[in-house]
């Protein structure tokens, strides 16, 4: 069965229960799809907002066989995309908050840059609105 949110010429709107989409597509033309409050046969299917089913994170990571990660393999991986992240980022070291307030800000170029901060600096960022992403970085031992 097919639930499908409906809707008649003077805006009533209303569920209605089909077989098929070309079930209710064959009532409508027919005219047996009428609106329960005024009688319109006028119908047409109201737009709705999609259903996106969330699947839980365990499930997706089944999916992606990570739950079966060892932790050579997590290390590896983590790794790897330390890697990527050095290769595209300038190192700003401790004064990551203030590099990434002032690119914020329009005051220096943008650029992508990598660094530390302190608890006290990263409620500073999020309360100006400054974007950033903590990330643990996995160095070669």
């Amino acid at each position: 069965m097919i639930k499908y949110d409906l809707i008649c010429s003077l805006s009533h709107s209303f569920e209605g229960w089909f077989s098929s989409s070309t079930d209710y597509e064959e009532q409508n033309k027919k005219g047996l799809v009428c609106c329960p409050i005024c009688g319109d046969l006028n119908i047409e299917r109201a737009i709705v907002a999609p259903a996106i089913k969330k699947s839980k994170p365990e499930t997706e990571l089944k999916k992606r066989n990570i739950s079966n990660l060892n932790a050579v393999e997590l290390h590896t991986k983590m790794r790897t995309l330390t890697k990527e992240i050095e290769k595209h980022t300038i190192d700003v070291g401790d004064n990551f908050a203030e590099e990434a307030t002032m690119i914020y800000n329009g005051k220096k170029k943008n650029k992508p840059i990598r660094g530390t901060a302190t608890k006290k600096e990263e409620k500073e960022l999020k309360k100006e609105g400054v974007p950033y992403i903590k990330l643990p970085l996995i160095k070669d031992n």
